[in-house]
């Protein structure tokens, strides 16, 4: 058999059996550099193709009958697997890979190919296949047996299911894809119809199946379909799929300028008659003039922008250059009208809004200026210009540390300038919030105060940069420290004053406790009613003037802030008592109804200044009989266990108006200009009695209506001696 595996000859029949072998070699190559589905049984059927037809070049070229017959059978394992591939190929070309079960693929190529080797190896053994090859060593002179006739069906079945999905292809596939499915399925028909002439009608070719023959023609199509198409590459399916499914207009243009191809979407916007009658009816004027402007200067026009149909777009153009030829053979362009309709609005609407934010800048009362990492200046309005002082200069050449700035603390010390802020800022992060400094203007060299925020812009894209916000509080600063100053000496004067009405209260009293010393003694002595009359007037009148000089002094400390509180146990239920006692002669001598009550536990000790406690008492209570003709005054003093204490002072009196009210607190004033004509008095009592509840943490409310009366209650959280209430409970 070896001597088999050397041609003896080779004719025209062998030459062209070699030139289709490598024109499907060729193939091969060519496939194993594209992905594309069913990639795997189409290089399957390629390499059976290249075995048959290498049995077939092996088999006309023997001069031996046994050697042409060993060939004949030889080639029946790639015939059976052939067709099996191929019809695998096209359901996964086609159908993509929704169809993958792997297992009974590869049972199904391998055994075919195995069964058929078998049957055509041991067919001297059994003659199934074929009968005995003639003395001549023509196979044509052999009778098909009925193994023969089995594999035949097999193989017209696949090749009919081949037909079958290739019809089916051109009927789902695009309209750009569907030439290619038909040459397909001239691939499959046509080997199919040869090997139906061989075995109905005997058609030979020198004696040989005519089948590999013209599988191999219509392989050889297929290359030159792939070749110029490149329809079964993935990458190029992609770029054709880029084409038909882009949102932008894409023409084909040859080198005249007339559009070859054209999207969908240049379609549906010029029409299918781009070029003819979109001229007539002003369709697409502006992209005819473009495109004559583009075969005018050799593919290098005028970049502008066309409107079409209330749209704009941005022409690009790029050059197909020929595959043959002098370097830089232009066969046409492809044109792309990218919309820029969206773009130019967000373009505009930008541009609309930075023109927006720079007059916001330039006439911004608040200075504005932007630094850098080094304390250059980046940016300036007008406002900080005028601050600084640098209206008409380089402000690029100006920097924020030079010492002729002079930067000082409103205080008249050195401080540190604007660009040490920025380095602070930079390091810390901290923003920085009205901090005063003082600085000598450019422009004329003065000195001015200045109020300075800042903060840390920061971005990925760039460098840090400090934001700072200037403004001129010069008269400001001034007002404020003439403001002080006038402050600083109207308490200085207050306390002069203060301090010189506590002394000339002190002179006074003095000498007036002696003539009240002098006017009681003279009291027990005199019997005599008219002279004991002019004594006790005497007494009263000092009494008086002793009250009056105990207000004054009181109020005088209050201004001071040297009015200090005791801290003692007393007990609220003997302060009820004595202002009773105190009050109820006057209150008799009126004819009014005087009554103090106490609630809750006043037996129990509590917290605080009796004697203050006891004049906001009094207070309360002269006024009430000094302002009342007729009817009641009723004392409350409510002492509810851990609670405030509340006294409530009740008359029915002359009343107040809400002015009045608004009025009685203050000091040297009273609710009407005619009660000290009227009832006397200073007008200290009341704004003594809110001072001191102030100073106990307390509050005081005054309800009152004209010719009703007025109630006054003074609430003040006095704290209960724990010992005192342990026993009391």
């Amino acid at each position: 058999m070896f001597e088999c595996f050397q041609p003896s000859q080779v004719d025209a029949l062998g030459s062209l059996t070699l030139f289709f072998g490598f024109a499907i070699f060729y193939l091969l190559y060519r496939v194993s550099q594209s992905y594309f589905f069913g990639r795997r049984y189409f290089v399957i059927t390629l390499v059976a193709m290249l075995a048959w037809l290498f049995a077939v070049f092996m088999q006309t070229s023997a001069t031996d009958a046994v050697c042409r017959s060993f060939w004949s059978d030889a080639a029946w394992p790639p015939i059976v697997l052939l067709p099996t591939a191929w019809t695998l190929f096209l359901i996964d070309y086609t159908y993509g890979a929704r169809y993958r079960p792997r297992l009974w693929r590869t049972a199904l190529l391998m055994a075919g190919p195995l069964i058929a080797a078998v049957t055509v190896g041991t067919n001297g053994l059994h003659h199934l296949f074929h009968t005995p090859v003639p003395a001549d060593g023509l196979t044509g002179g052999a009778r098909p047996g009925p193994l023969f006739y089995a594999f035949s069906i097999y193989l017209y079945a696949t090749l009919a299911c081949a037909i079958l999905v290739t019809l089916g292809g051109m009927l789902r596939a695009r309209a750009p894809h569907r030439t290619f499915y038909a040459g397909l399925f001239l691939v499959t028909l046509a080997p199919a119809l040869s090997n139906v002439m061989f075995v109905v009608y005997d058609v030979r070719v020198q004696g040989l199946d005519p089948t590999p023959f013209a599988f191999s023609i219509t392989l050889f199509i297929l290359l030159v379909m792939v070749a110029e198409n490149r329809l079964m590459d993935v990458a190029a399916i992609g770029k054709d799929l880029l084409f038909h499914t882009s949102p932008d207009p894409i023409f084909v243009l040859d080198v005249e300028g007339n559009p070859v191809g054209r999207n969908p979407e240049a379609r549906r916007m010029f029409g299918p008659d781009f070029g003819t009658r979109a001229a007539a009816d002003g369709l697409g004027t502006e992209l005819q003039d473009f495109i004559a402007d583009l075969i005018e200067t050799s593919g290098k026009p005028l970049r502008k922008t066309l409107s079409v149909r209330n749209r704009y777009f941005d022409p690009e153009v790029f050059p197909i250059n020929q595959h043959f030829g002098p370097t830089g053979s232009i066969a046409g362009w492809v044109l792309r009208l990218r919309d820029s309709t969206e773009r130019r609005f967000l373009s505009g609407a930008l541009q609309a809004e930075r023109d927006f934010l720079s007059r916001l800048m330039e006439t911004s009362m608040s200075g504005i200026l932007v630094l850098d990492a080094h304390g250059a200046i980046s940016f300036i309005n007008a406002e900080a210009e005028r601050v600084l002082g640098l209206e008409g200069l380089p402000v690029r050449e100006i920097s924020l540390r030079d010492p002729d700035w002079q930067f000082e603390w409103p205080e008249g010390t050195a401080a540190t300038g604007l660009g040490e802020v920025v380095s602070a800022l930079i390091a810390t992060q901290e923003p920085l919030r009205n901090r005063l400094l003082s600085l000598l203007r450019r422009s004329d060299g003065e000195r001015r105060v200045i109020s300075v925020n800042a903060t840390l812009l920061k971005s990925p894209e760039a460098d840090a940069r400090v934001v700072v916000s200037l403004a001129d509080v010069t008269d400001q600063h001034r007002t404020e420290i003439n403001l002080r100053d006038a402050a600083a000496k109207s308490e200085s004067e207050n306390r002069s004053k203060s301090q010189f009405i506590a002394n000339m209260s002190h002179e006074i009293r003095t000498p007036l406790n002696g003539v009240l010393g002098m006017a009681e003694v003279l009291d027990r002595l005199i019997k005599d009613p008219e002279q004991k009359r002019m004594i006790t007037t005497i007494r009263h009148s000092g009494e008086l003037l002793l009250t009056i000089l105990n207000d004054v002094l009181d109020m005088s400390k209050i201004e001071a802030g040297k009015l200090e509180l005791e801290s003692t146990l007393f007990r609220p239920d003997h302060l009820a008592a004595r202002i009773e006692e105190l009050f109820s002669v006057a209150a008799d001598e009126k004819q009014l109804s005087f009554e103090v009550y106490t609630s809750g536990r006043a037996d129990i000790q509590r917290i605080g200044d009796p004697h203050r406690l006891m004049q906001i008492l009094q207070n309360l209570v002269s006024n009430a009989i000094k302002f009342t003709h007729d009817g009641e005054i009723m004392v409350t003093v409510s002492c509810p266990a851990g609670r405030p204490v509340v006294i409530e002072v009740r008359d029915t009196g002359i009343g107040m108006s809400d002015e009045q009210i608004d009025r009685i607190f203050r000091p040297f004033e009273q609710a009407d200009g005619s009660v000290t004509r009227r009832f006397g008095g200073t007008g200290l009592g009341m704004a003594i009695v809110a001072k001191l509840v102030e100073l106990m943490d307390g509050q005081i409310d005054v309800q009152s209506e004209i010719g009703e009366g007025t109630t006054i209650r003074v609430t003040l959280p006095l704290e209960i001696d724990a010992f005192s209430a342990r026993s009391a409970g």
